[in-house]
């Protein structure tokens, strides 16, 4: 699984009014030969997953087994239309047909897991202003790439977590790279936090330490 920032996006249409409206000015704006660009704007509430993360961060995970991990942010990448205008083609190479521009953010990290290091990457991407966010992720040999944003509220200890994706591997594909396993079995990201928990399969969790 190699994914550019995560992975190309692909256009999506869910049969809304709206984006009928959209794509029938599109056909007509271009039969007239006219520039234009279908473009989605992340919100700022689509921001709050990624943009806690900052260049250099170094975040501290303790396990149930009293070991510690280190994650440490490699870049963040937030690629965001300035305007929806359909005539506004910024970033497009309109002439090539490239006339699509899908709002995205991306956190690249790095997994310091004793005796390896491991690569998380972490996306969020909006195809459909009216739809559901979309996520992707790399989780070192796992990995999952444009689910829907389906949120549970979590407890770990006496503590509750709203607003958490959860998913074990049963529910990811294998990332078959270079790197060596870690033995993942269950992620859950949290949108104010990012990655509150990976538990691996020999029983082991480690804890974000905030």
């Amino acid at each position: 699984m190699k994914f550019n920032v995560l992975y190309e996006g692909a256009f999506h249409f869910n049969g809304s009014k709206g984006s009928k409206k959209i794509i029938i000015l599109s056909l007509l704006l271009s039969s007239c030969g006219l520039p234009y660009c279908h473009k989605v704007q992340l919100t700022e509430d689509d921001l709050s997953w990624i943009n806690h993360y900052h260049e250099n961060d170094t975040i501290l995970y303790k396990s149930n087994h009293n070991n510690r991990d280190t994650l440490i942010v490699k870049c963040v990448d937030i690629n965001n239309p300035r305007n929806t205008f359909i005539l506004d083609t910024e970033g497009q190479n309109w002439i090539e047909g490239d006339n699509e521009y899908y709002g995205f953010a991306y956190v690249d990290m790095m997994l310091k897991h004793s005796p390896d290091t491991f690569h998380i990457g972490f996306e969020v991407r909006r195809y459909d202003r009216n739809g559901k966010l979309v996520n992707s992720c790399i989780f070192c040999e796992w990995g999952w790439l444009n689910k829907k944003m389906d949120l549970v509220c979590v407890k770990i200890g006496r503590k509750y977590y709203k607003n958490c994706i959860r998913r074990d591997t049963t529910q990811m594909e294998h990332n078959y790279g270079e790197q060596s396993s870690i033995g993942l079995k269950e992620v859950i990201w949290n949108k104010k936090l990012g990655l509150l928990q990976y538990s691996l399969e020999n029983g082991e969790k480690f804890m974000i330490q905030k």
